[in-house]
């Protein structure tokens, strides 16, 4: 899964991502894939955009004739005149992203701003969009399930580890790296349309 400048990414389940990095070299992907009809997240976190591209992609905005989700990523970084053309967003469509993002998001997202913008700059320096939005909690306790897979790999005298050593600290596990504002609109992407499904 990639997501290349101006180039709609495929989420699953119908669901398209594009990424703007200016809104004036995206106009085009933008119209068409506002006018597409499929359901859409438009990452505008960390987008530049001038008055008049601003006020052509609000106009955009208003002419969306689709009853699929618009989902809209916005930051603290977004530019003002893209926030104020977020600010009345067309029906279905919603805003989401950290405290303190503008326009104030529809859907406020549980992540420091500085990681929030981590996980934005982690896809452009090569990290996997799927990565970013399927993070893997690592299992810390020894349990059952760890006991039974030892006896299957032939450890009959399978045990927990030793707790750790209190006077020896132990190295540091780097954080998992989590785009929590694009995976909450994936998430309410699905829950949406399984809403609609038993309807």
């Amino acid at each position: 899964m990639c997501a290349r400048a101006a180039e709609p990414a495929d989420l699953g389940e119908g669901l398209l991502y594009l990424r703007v990095h200016s809104l004036g070299e995206s106009a085009q992907a933008l119209e068409s894939a506002l006018a597409g009809g499929r359901a859409l997240v438009i990452d505008l976190r960390r987008a530049t955009a001038n008055p008049e591209d601003a006020a052509s992609f609000g106009e955009a905005l208003a002419r969306r004739n689709s009853r699929a989700a618009l989902l809209a990523l916005v930051s603290p970084d977004t530019p003002a005149s893209l926030a104020a053309a977020l600010g009345r967003p067309p029906r279905g469509a919603l805003t989401l992203g950290v405290a303190g993002a503008q326009p104030k998001p529809a859907v406020i997202v549980a992540q420091p701003a500085d990681a929030d913008r981590r996980a934005y700059d982690a896809l452009d320096g090569g990290m996997k969009l799927g990565d970013l939005v399927n993070g893997k909690i690592e299992k810390e306790r020894f349990d059952e399930s760890s006991l039974v897979q030892e006896f299957k790999n032939g450890n009959g005298n399978a045990a927990p580890p030793p707790p750790p050593d209190p006077a020896k600290p132990s190295p540091e596990k780097a954080p998992v790296l989590t785009d929590r504002v694009l995976q909450r609109a994936i998430h309410l992407h699905r829950a949406l349309a399984a809403l609609k499904a038993h309807g």
